[in-house]
């Protein structure tokens, strides 16, 4: 059954369902309401298995309006071009204004457009999972309520270590990457989560924000392998660590995308120059940090993700002032520092209920 369309949505052959959002993401200009077009969790690690299962939601209201719910799995490299493979149910209402809901599967080989198993309805149980094993993925889809199911393996998008497992609501893209309208759903409820068969730790995943016109939705805290989609509430704080950690993050994602391009015949003053700025960057950051008004729960978290930031910085200096004998060597550098980056880049933005950028997804952008 893997990728035979049934004709069930007749819109979905026309949207694509992307690989996992991140954090802040540019999405819209105004850059506290930029949270990307996802809602859910994300975990990091070594991936063997994802599962998940939920009731399909209902749409309501009229007009064109599509949504997706799934489960994924991502292996290293850049949004859009890494390989990923995901499983769930598309909940779609094209011009006609008549709903209809179906079981799909994708991968970054079949381009992110849906691959359409069969139809579900509102309401339906359904349950999810995908398992890697011999350089092939096995992907499962149940709909308890009705007895349909689809289970098969593929070979596309076997090979790889994948280091990120999801479970994601979207607002998908059309075929121009424009993303799409986004309906009035009944709410998202998702249990019965696990990653290589144990149910997820709330402290080892990353909350991501899905952005909408004049609202954003978020996930609640992670109870017992389940959680729902609901409306996102910023708070002061949250907002001002934003307006921070907004320019850091677009100018640490430049600088991964300029990185990932060096070689060891990378000219040593380009390397000098990009580290020059990078610097420039991390300084201004940590500054901004250190002159902000905090609530007493996350001084101390701030005031230690500051100190981290600078002491990168300072690494960044020091290559802008000589750079490295070798590439390896430039890289080996930061390897240690991260970690410790990440988890306290994490432990403040949980703290202030923000969007969580992911380790592995974009490696320094989750610094911030």
């Amino acid at each position: 059954m893997a990728g035979r369309c049934l004709g069930v949505v007749a819109a979905a052959v026309a949207i694509t369902l992307g690989a996992v959002g991140c954090g802040d993401g540019a999405r819209r200009s105004d850059a506290l309401a930029s949270f990307g077009h996802m809602a859910g969790y994300v975990w990091s690690g070594n991936v063997r298995a994802v599962a998940a299962s939920w009731s399909v939601p209902r749409m309501s209201g009229s007009g064109n309006a599509h949504a997706s719910t799934w489960i994924g799995a991502q292996a290293p490299g850049f949004s859009g071009r890494s390989p990923f493979i995901k499983v769930g149910t598309v909940e779609d209402r094209g011009s006609a204004s008549t709903p209809a809901y179906a079981a799909f599967w994708t991968d970054t080989t079949r381009g992110f457009h849906p691959q359409i198993l069969f139809r579900v309805h509102p309401g339906d149980a359904v349950s999810t999972s995908l398992t890697q094993a011999a350089a092939r993925w096995r992907v499962d889809i149940v709909d308890t309520t009705s007895g349909r199911r689809a289970s098969f393996s593929t070979s596309e998008e076997g090979p790889g270590d994948f280091n990120l497992a999801e479970w994601l609501q979207e607002d998908p893209s059309d075929t121009s990457g424009r993303t799409t309208p986004y309906p009035v759903l009944s709410r998202v409820r998702v249990r019965a989560m696990t990653v290589n068969g144990v149910r997820p730790h709330y402290d080892n995943v990353f909350a991501q924000w899905m952005s909408l016109p004049g609202r954003a939705l978020a996930p609640t805290p992670l109870r017992d392998g389940a959680f729902a989609i609901t409306r996102a509430v910023l708070s002061a704080a949250g907002r001002r660590y934003l307006e921070i950690a907004r320019p850091q993050n677009l100018s640490a994602h430049e600088f991964d995308l300029e990185a990932a391009r060096w070689t060891e015949r990378t000219p040593a003053a380009q390397i000098r120059q990009v580290s020059a700025a990078a610097a420039a960057s991390e300084l201004r950051y940590a500054g901004g940090l250190d002159r902000a008004s905090w609530p007493g729960r996350v001084r101390g978290p701030i005031r230690s993700l500051a100190r981290e930031v600078r002491a990168e910085a300072g690494l960044f200096a020091a290559s802008a002032r000589h750079a490295p004998a070798s590439l390896t060597q430039w890289r080996g550098r930061f390897a240690e520092i991260t970690p410790t980056l990440l988890a306290l880049a994490h432990e403040v933005r949980r703290a202030l209920h923000v969007p969580e950028l992911v380790s592995g997804q974009l490696t320094r952008a989750g610094t911030s």
